[in-house]
């Protein structure tokens, strides 16, 4: 599943998305680069979150349960 997070340039929300990341425990497992894009893989729990970033948007792809998990915790530290 994908999911867009916000655009790249929203300090705000990259904060939160960071905060997000953090509040989750992610760890990075490593980072490329494609074509423009930044991928980072991050491993939460047992599974892998994968964040593409470029010059226009944030966007994250994973498991169903595990993007709507980050969904949910971004749409808390929001709050």
């Amino acid at each position: 599943m994908r999911a867009d997070i916000c655009d790249s340039d929203d300090e705000v929300a990259v904060d939160r998305f960071k905060s997000t990341l953090t509040k989750m425990g992610a760890k990075a497992l490593g980072k490329t680069w494609a074509i423009g894009v930044d991928v980072l893989d991050l491993q939460i729990g047992d599974e892998t979150l994968r964040v593409f970033s470029d010059a226009w948007s944030v966007d994250i792809e994973g498991t169903d349960q595990l993007v709507r998990r980050v969904l949910c915790v971004f749409n808390e530290v929001g709050s």
